[in-house]
């Protein structure tokens, strides 16, 4: 893959590290800054993943508070048995889920 150049102004104390890290590692300096700026770049978007699913996750919950809380409050509603409760019946019934 071809590879652009770059210039970044780093202070002197961090490209001495950069050089150690990069002698140590028996890699180019240029290398070295690839390489962490791909896993800043992965870190980051594994995170802004993570944030998405955070808020889509706590949208879903609300709207099934409030899908409770109308169902709830209908009064008919609240006399019909559950969900559960209805597979419950039919599995004593013996007219289990997949049958």
């Amino acid at each position: 893959m071809p590879k652009k150049k770059v210039a970044v102004a780093i202070s002197d104390w961090l490209l001495g590290e950069l050089d150690e890290a990069a002698a140590l590692s028996h890699v180019s300096r240029s290398a070295l800054v690839e390489e962490a700026v791909a896993d800043y770049v992965v870190r980051r978007r594994a995170r802004e993943g993570e944030e998405r699913f955070r808020r889509e996750a706590t949208l879903a919950l609300e709207d099934m508070k409030a899908f409770a809380a109308e169902y709830h409050a209908d009064p008919v509603a609240a006399l019909e048995p559950s969900s559960l409760e209805k597979l419950r019946a039919l599995r004593a019934e013996g007219r289990g889920v997949g049958e």
